[in-house]
């Protein structure tokens, strides 16, 4: 079961609709398996995926994305807010989840924009999509080694993983090749979540790979301010995904 999380207010589905228009479609039987689009969906937009946040627990779910998802339907983009399983111990359920939801969109170019453990799951998906031209991690979890080894998130790794991060080396991004998409981060200067250390050093091992990687460090900003509306991260993300 899900719930609100406790740091931010909570905002359901019937909130959104007060907002922009807002349809639902099912990729699956269980009740996480659902896509939720924003806005007046239209060829001509730019479409963004939302992956929300929660170091991949089932205790919080895509509630605390649906206010930027609104926000940037204001804005004029078609906005796709994905919920996938996340089970502890099994990383592939998530993953083959998000896998089969965006092989349901047929958009020719998509931008995917991870928020936290959400931005991990963006790393590890673009390159499977040639469509995806644009990664925006904001906050995003870069390194599951040194999460690991830090306990971030109360052990959320190994939580997921289900066994040590060194027996995963394929699902962190820190040992992995570069990806091919576009890749801007947005971090924090004052993140207690995802330490901004770790985004700096994934962006300075990315460049010794050839890949520049554009990292804007929001002043004053912690990890859960990020979510905030508006915010400086609304304004640094409207200047990324253009």
């Amino acid at each position: 079961m899900t719930q609100s999380h406790p740091t931010f207010p909570p905002y359901s589905l019937a909130d959104a609709q007060l907002e922009v228009p807002v349809s639902l479609i099912k990729y699956g039987d269980d009740e996480d398996q659902v896509l939720e689009f924003y806005g007046e969906n239209s060829p001509d937009k730019s479409t963004l995926i939302l992956i929300h946040g929660g170091y991949w627990r089932n205790l919080f779910d895509r509630e605390h994305m649906r206010p930027l998802a609104v926000a940037l339907a204001k804005s004029n983009y078609n906005v796709v807010l994905p919920e996938f399983r996340r089970v502890a111990g099994s990383p592939d359920t998530t993953l083959r989840d998000l896998s089969f939801a965006l092989s349901t969109l047929s958009d020719l170019s998509l931008t995917l924009v991870g928020y936290s453990s959400g931005g991990h799951l963006a790393l590890l998906l673009a390159d499977k999509f040639p469509a995806v031209k644009k990664v925006i991690g904001l906050a995003p979890v870069t390194d599951l080694h040194e999460s690991q080894k830090l306990e971030l998130g109360r052990n959320a790794v190994i939580e997921w993983l289900g066994r040590d991060a060194q027996e995963h080396p394929e699902l962190d991004p820190m040992l992995r090749p570069p990806i091919s998409a576009e890749t801007i981060f947005i971090h924090g200067e004052l993140d207690e979540r995802v330490p901004l250390d770790l985004t700096h050093k994934y962006v300075g091992e990315m460049k010794k790979q050839g890949k520049e990687i554009s990292l804007e460090v929001l002043a004053e900003t912690t990890h859960f301010q990020m979510m905030e509306i508006p915010s400086r991260t609304f304004e640094a993300l409207l200047k990324a995904i253009n």
